[in-house]
């Protein structure tokens, strides 16, 4: 039988020879081996063959073709030798056969089932790795690996009987020892070789080549079992002992045979007797028992032996992966709850499977519905594409449409804004020569003037008389009592710069009329634009909000309701109201549809008109205020002030925080301010020029006085929408200390004088003195509390007793002029000096 033998890490090479020679050959440069053998009839003279390097005959076959390094070991036999392995076979092949007919015919049946001991399952593997190591040295640890067996033959079936017996981890018994080395006898009687790797002897496959001994050298590999332990102790001194008597006993006698078999079979024995036992047979419960042969002689044993062990080992070990501590105390609780562990583990696995099927089951369902709807639903997508198509190239056309058009808006504003401002320029002009023109001819130092500058001036002079005269005669139709003159505006203009704007003015109407005659009325006309809007809106109300058209409509209706407010003007007289356009009404009923009731949440109802009034009405509002209103005309600042109050408190759009709004407001403060350094204008006079009431230079200065008065009226109309603290400066700051009440002090102290400090203390607005603490008033109506007491003082003194009763009743006046303005302490003084209950 051939045993397997590992090689060493070092390749070294190797030679077969026996006690009579050691010869070698070491030429290197040749690279030849000479292999001796020993020859039984005494041949003393060797047989040697060369070993030369081979070409391959086919560079596309490596089944006839070696490598150049491989190496090839031939023993040459002598005729003798073969004739006796000739014989030796032929009597092993008979005795063979014999065998198995006396084991068929005695072959007794299976004995009862008994229990055996289960061998220990710690350490086996190192175990079986020291027996083979063993085995090994008594075959010769310089054998040379050969060829297999041409035949199955050739190899003995006790071979295969002896690995199966080493895989279980059961010693060999005599026979079967005996039975190899009769094996092993034979086969070097016939010639035959020892394979040291079974592996490394066998070929791949019927057409490869063979596989050398250097494919199988595991010298490289780290592991334990691969290494050869070439230390010199007494273990390998014995091993070496034994294989030399071993080899000796093989071509010696066979009492020989016999003793040194004896003693490998008393070593195996004493090594075996050392291996710790871990298992007991009381350790084991019965149900993990198996019955086993134990009869040796039966053919069926090695396999019981095998089955036996697999089971027990599987059944006892490798379900729950116990530990070397849990096997000692196996119980049938620690197997219930090992099982119990894996069955719901096995559940929970189970469990989440059955969730992931409902799962795809749900999705699967879900998708079929999804294909069903996306079906049925098939035709009604293909019409919404087909709109969105339409509505995608109606869009577009009308934003060309706009870009060409925009521009020509935008230079008719800005020509109708021109106009209006040159106009109100040259009125504010007029007013402000007027006022020059007086003032020199009431100054003492008059200087010398031209010709013709005295004639146009002459001509202004005319002119101005004229149109007083007109608004007289219109206020006596009117009835109108209690007027002075500079209460009015004069904004008559001359019939050449009437007919000027007026041509200038129906140009700009004309070319807005033709603007939109080249396009198609889809696409020029509001409602049209309108009902495609509201089409996608009813139909496709989704997209229409993903789409932002809410927030879009503004500016896209921003052209054509600037087009049709170019010729709106809210300073003038029977002005039409915005809210009368048709933009208006057009948008107003944006989205309605007949006996169908809105959402009050509807964005493009809510915030529709007034983002329109944000975006379009309080810029043109602002182009008002900074060129257009005069400050100064009553009538123009009461319809501007009407106007803002009530967008404000209609549309929610307007308020202080929105940046239109604030730069409207601005445009308000500029013009103020630029009204009162340009156009407020006091003289001074002597009380005693003044005192001639109809005198010219009276008559310009009570003009000029009670114009600033109406100024400070107009302005505090204002504080409703400007801050209280703006309208102190521009008011009482900036009008009142600085201009009027240095006009009262120079003016004679009479009727007339306290009724402009009527209409002064009546313009203040109320609600400045409710928050008001103490007694005192604002600070800046001080100066007017005291020239109150001044006037108060200076009637008292000049009192008679024709007079006194008017006295008193003025002084009582200007007692509640001080209520009024919440100058109490000024009131309680003027109490008590004059004794007037007031």
């Amino acid at each position: 039988m051939a045993t397997t033998f590992k090689k060493p890490r070092r390749n070294f090479r190797r030679k077969v020879a026996t006690s009579d020679s050691d010869e070698e050959n070491n030429d290197a440069e040749k690279k030849e081996e000479i292999i001796k053998e020993p020859v039984n009839n005494g041949d003393s003279e060797p047989k040697t063959k060369h070993k030369k390097k081979r070409e391959t005959s086919s560079l596309l076959s490596f089944a006839d073709a070696e490598d150049d390094d491989a190496e090839i070991f031939q023993i040459k036999k002598s005729s003798h030798s073969k004739r006796i392995a000739k014989q030796l076979k032929k009597e092993s092949l008979k005795e063979k056969e014999e065998r198995k007919k006396e084991e068929i015919e005695a072959t007794p049946k299976p004995p009862s089932p008994t229990p055996v001991k289960v061998a220990p399952i710690v350490n086996t593997e190192e175990k079986l790795r020291q027996l083979r190591e063993e085995l090994c040295t008594l075959n010769g640890d310089e054998a040379v690996a050969l060829e297999e067996p041409e035949s199955d033959e050739e190899t003995p079936k006790d071979r295969k009987m002896l690995q199966a017996v080493l895989k279980k981890g059961e010693i060999p018994d005599a026979t079967m020892i005996h039975m190899i080395r009769k094996s092993r006898q034979m086969a070097r009687e016939m010639g035959d070789f020892i394979p040291v790797d079974e592996a490394g002897a066998k070929t791949e496959n019927n057409n490869s080549r063979l596989v050398r001994d250097d494919d199988h050298d595991k010298s490289d590999e780290d592991d334990e079992e691969g290494r050869i332990d070439f230390a010199v102790n007494r273990e390998a001194r014995e091993r070496q002992k034994m294989k030399d008597e071993f080899l000796a006993a093989e071509h010696g006698s066979d009492q020989e045979g016999s003793d040194l078999e004896s003693g490998w079979e008393e070593q195996q024995i004493r090594k075996a007797v050392n291996i710790p036992q871990v298992t007991r047979d009381d350790d084991l419960p019965t149900k993990y028992t198996l019955p086993v042969v134990t009869d040796k002689s039966d053919p069926n044993y090695a396999e019981d032996q095998s089955a036996f062990v697999s089971e027990t080992v599987k059944s006892n070990f490798q379900p729950f992966s116990l530990t070397s501590k849990d096997s000692n105390e196996l119980t049938i609780e620690l197997i219930q709850k090992k099982l119990k562990e894996r069955l719901d583990s096995i559940n929970q696995v189970h469990r989440s499977h059955v969730n992931e099927r409902d799962t795809l089951v749900i999705n699967l369902e879900d998708t079929q519905k999804e294909i069903e709807e996306a079906e049925k639903n098939c035709s009604i997508l293909e019409e919404r594409f087909k709109f969105f198509q339409e509505m995608r190239g109606y869009v577009r056309d009308l934003v060309e449409c706009l870009n060409e058009k925009v521009p020509t808006i935008q230079e008719l504003e800005a020509r109708m804004a021109n106009l209006l401002k040159q106009r109100a320029e040259k009125l504010v002009l007029r007013r402000q020569q007027d006022v020059r023109d007086q003032c020199q001819d009431y100054t003492a130092n008059k200087a010398k003037v031209v010709i013709d500058a005295a004639e146009a001036k002459q001509r202004r002079v005319a002119e101005r008389e004229a149109r007083r005269s007109r608004r007289r005669r219109a206020r006596e139709n009117k009835d109108i009592s209690g007027h002075h003159e500079g209460l009015s505006s004069d904004e008559e203009e001359n019939q050449s710069d009437i007919t000027k704007f007026n041509s200038e003015y129906a140009e700009i109407l004309r070319i807005r009329q033709r603007l939109f005659d080249d396009v198609e009325e889809d696409f020029c006309e509001l409602e049209n634009i309108r009902l495609h809007f509201e089409k996608w809106k009813g139909e496709n109300s989704e997209s229409y909000k993903e789409a932002y058209i809410g927030l879009c409509l503004p500016k896209l209706f921003n052209p054509f309701i600037r087009l049709e407010l170019i010729d709106w003007n809210p300073l003038q007289e029977y002005a039409k109201d915005f809210e009368d356009c048709r933009w208006y009404e057009c948008c107003a009923f944006y989205g309605f549809r007949e006996y169908v009731i809105s959402a009050a949440e509807d964005e493009d109802n809510v915030k529709l008109i007034p983002s329109i009034v944000e975006k379009v009405i309080l810029p043109k509002l602002t182009v008002f205020a900074a060129d257009v209103w005069d400050p100064l005309s009553t009538s123009q600042t009461s319809r501007f002030i009407n106007l803002i109050q009530r967008i404000s408190i209609d549309y929610h759009t307007v308020h202080g925080e929105s940046k239109n709004t604030q730069s409207l407001l601005k445009a308000v403060v500029q013009r103020i301010k630029r009204t009162l350094d340009d156009d407020v204008f006091m003289p001074l006079y002597l009380k005693t020029i003044l005192e001639n009431r109809s005198s010219g230079p009276a008559v310009f200065f009570h003009r000029q006085s009670w114009s600033c008065i109406k100024l400070l009226g107009n302005i505090l109309s204002w504080h409703r929408i400007l801050a209280t603290k703006m309208l102190h400066t521009l008011a009482l700051e900036g009008l009142l200390n600085r201009y009027i009440l240095l006009g009262l002090q120079t003016s004679p102290l009479n009727n007339e004088a306290l009724q402009k400090c009527s209409l002064i203390a009546s313009s203040f607005p109320k609600q400045w003195f409710v928050d008001v603490e103490g007694d005192k008033t604002i600070p800046l109506l001080e100066n007017f509390c005291r020239f109150l007491m001044y006037a108060a003082d200076n009637l008292w003194k000049n009192r008679n007793s024709s007079k006194e009763k008017e006295i008193k009743e003025q002084i009582r006046l200007i007692g509640k002029l001080l209520i009024n303005i919440h100058a109490y302490d000024h009131t309680s003084k003027l109490s008590e000096l004059y004794g007037l209950k007031i």
